[in-house]
């Protein structure tokens, strides 16, 4: 096995002090996750969704890259997004400030 072998690259950020209207929205909170993965060039081919009670959600997309995940808990201004992909040498960076300034992370 070659220990140097790199597949792929693991992003994981914590976004505290969100803005709890839009993460108390979450189809709109879904929607500027998922176009902000779309406009950074991966490609979603599947999407799951699933919405607590009484607030906070959770988003999935399957990528032909890999995936890309979405939980948020509204009532602390937190959301979490995970990030794995086999596009390697892509800058993902700009991604996670479009989603910050969505979420009115400051």
């Amino acid at each position: 096995m070659n220990a140097n072998l790199k597949l792929g690259e693991h992003y994981i950020f914590d976004l505290s002090d969100c803005n709890r209207e839009v993460l108390m929205d979450s189809e709109r909170a879904y929607a500027l996750f998922a176009q902000a993965v779309r406009d950074s060039g991966l490609t979603v081919v599947d999407e799951g969704f699933f919405k607590f009670s009484p607030h906070g959600f959770t988003c999935f997309l399957l990528l032909a890259e890999s995936h890309a995940s979405l939980h948020a808990w509204p009532e602390y201004n937190y959301c979490a997004i995970d990030l794995f992909t086999c596009a390697l040498g892509q800058d993902f960076m700009p991604v996670l400030m479009r989603i910050k300034e969505a979420f009115g992370r400051r």
